[in-house]
């Protein structure tokens, strides 16, 4: 009798005839009902049924280590055991002079734009490819997010926007090194020493990502990292502070704890309350002797998945310029051209990713454009601090047409489906090059 149908591998060989698939492992057809030739949301039997693996994760090291931070019975940041071991560790691992521990990565970026001096009516130039938080800690100092356009083949600023962004008002540049690759950061330290502005780097995304060699977050005069639960280094919530300048870490010190100098016993600076709990540092030491080895294997499975996924027809994956020597991989993204997926609208692609046992997600919105943005400038606060026409030329200036395109084009797979064996890459690149070469059928 003859065949009725392709096997999956036959049909990945037909869909891309570059789909190099020679390393994977044949496996079965699913015994499942339902053609395993249609889409999954046409009735078709899926990829993948079974789950990926679950982030974060935890030992008995994790338990150990809360357990006798409750029993310590010194909970807060400024009296207990595990913050400032976690500060020395994480400033040794990444070879910054000094660490300074926050509730979450926003606080650190929020510290660290008002340590070097961003104030009412300042502008930072900051990537408008990026989690709100980053642009939300710019307009809680009352200065004017200046978005620079988006690099299309890196995701990253582009860094000659920054250049033609800067005015007389301009007082940081705040890259983000976006899903664990870093921005360009020869151009954008060239450009801050020309025009004497400090750099805060937003490395929240990028623990172990490296510039020519270099810890991200060490570069410019400040980093900023979040261990929030979905990052490579995961607390459940907490951020760093870092730098090499021994005056910021004092101030920031002083600045998470009311402006208090411990030195001269008295509150020396204007500043608020960042300090966190004990326990989110207990549990980075312990997710600190699992890095390297959990960060391996995802940067293996990110580098060879990315390979594979540009000889899908209309699948552009994130590139990294040749100065990064490594890549944190928080999460994978990739563009996608509709035109090769007959016209299918991204929240189809992704719903058919999902039906087929691929948990994608849509990128970040164009923050620039995003409402929050105009009921800002609306604010009596920013009425205030800046005339009417300098408000309306920030908002005629306001545009960056690579950012929509990307922002519209873009999805986005979490780095927990990279810590898994080597055949869920083999079902994630069957899943996307189905979706492409049965579009038409949705």
């Amino acid at each position: 009798m003859g065949k009725t149908h392709l096997t999956r591998r036959e049909f990945l060989g037909k869909t891309s005839a570059g789909l190099a698939m020679a390393s994977v492992v044949p496996r079965a057809v699913a015994t499942t009902s339902g053609n395993p030739n249609a889409l999954a949301l046409k009735g078709g039997t899926p990829v993948r049924t079974k789950p990926f693996p679950d982030w974060p994760q935890t030992d008995s090291l994790d338990e150990a280590n809360i357990l006798k931070a409750l029993r310590n019975h010194r909970w807060c940041t400024y009296d207990g055991e595990f913050t400032p071991r976690f500060e020395k560790a994480w400033a040794a691992q990444i070879g910054a002079q000094g660490c300074v521990m926050t509730p979450c990565g926003t606080h650190a970026l929020h510290m660290g734009l008002d340590l070097v001096g961003v104030g009412p009516g300042d502008e930072v130039v900051v990537a408008p490819f990026t989690y709100i938080a980053t642009i939300d800690v710019i307009l809680m100092c009352y200065a004017l997010p200046v978005f620079a356009d988006t690099d299309l083949r890196t995701f990253q600023i582009d860094p000659d926007d920054v250049e033609r962004r800067i005015t007389e008002h301009t007082r940081a540049i705040l890259p983000v090194h976006i899903s664990g690759a870093p921005a360009n950061m020869d151009k954008i330290l060239a450009i801050a020493k020309k025009h004497n502005l400090p750099v805060v780097e937003d490395a929240c995304q990028a623990h172990t990502a490296e510039w020519r060699g270099k810890r991200v977050g060490t570069l410019g005069n400040v980093g900023c990292f979040s261990f929030q639960e979905t990052k490579v280094l995961p607390a459940g919530e907490g951020g760093a502070f870092v730098s090499n300048d021994q005056d910021l870490i004092a101030k920031a010190y002083m600045f998470r704890d009311f402006g208090w100098d411990s030195k001269r016993r008295s509150y020396a600076i204007r500043a608020t309350k960042f300090r966190q709990s004990e326990f989110a540092a207990a549990v980075l030491l312990a997710q600190l002797t699992r890095l390297e080895s959990v960060c391996a294997l995802r940067e293996k499975h990110a580098s060879c998945l990315m390979e594979e996924m540009r000889k899908i027809p209309g699948i552009f994956p994130q590139e990294n310029y040749a100065e990064s020597t490594r890549q944190t991989y928080l999460v994978i993204v990739f563009r996608y051209d509709q035109t090769q997926f007959h016209g299918l609208p991204r929240s189809k692609l992704i719903e058919a990713l999902k039906a087929e046992g691929i948990p994608a997600g849509s990128s970040y919105p164009p923050l620039n454009r995003g409402p929050f943005i105009e009921e800002t400038l609306k604010s009596r606060a920013y009425r205030t601090v800046f005339s009417k026409e300098r408000l309306d030329r920030y908002r005629e200036q306001n545009h960056c047409p690579n950012n929509d395109e990307l922002c519209a084009t873009s999805v986005f797979l979490d780095q927990h489906l990279l810590i898994g064996a080597k055949t869920d890459l083999d079902d994630i690149l069957e899943a996307v090059a189905k979706v492409q070469k049965l579009a038409g059928t949705l």
